[in-house]
């Protein structure tokens, strides 16, 4: 994919237009409307300030998301949707479910932690 379709996803997935990742970023809009329509890619610079406010990796940005299960994307996309404050309680949720299944499903992890 190239960075033109993916910048052009991102920011329709997202209901963002040019303007506000240019506002977000600092990028300039004649610059963020090079990028749009492939005349050119971003400096790194560019692209890590692009990818910073649109928290993301850089990967992500470029189109080079790696596989990943369908459950994945989803949850992915909801936490991405979340405030700070949801982000916290998502990752605390998390792991706490961690806890509970790595104990149901590791035996071994709970008759060590029984002796101890």
């Amino acid at each position: 994919m190239e960075f033109k379709d993916s910048l052009s996803r991102i920011l329709n997935n997202r209901g963002m237009s040019q303007a506000d990742l240019c506002r977000i970023s600092g990028v300039a809009t004649s610059a963020m409307s090079r990028y749009l329509s492939g005349d050119s890619d971003p400096s790194l610079s560019k692209a890590i300030a692009m990818a910073d406010a649109l928290q993301i990796s850089l990967d992500e940005l470029a189109g080079r998301e790696a596989p990943k299960r369908a459950v994945e994307r989803e949850l992915l996309a909801h936490f991405r949707n979340l405030s700070d404050e949801g982000q916290e309680v998502a990752v605390n949720t998390v792991n706490g479910l961690t806890a509970v299944y790595k104990k149901r499903y590791q035996p071994d992890v709970v008759a060590r932690e029984e002796v101890a």
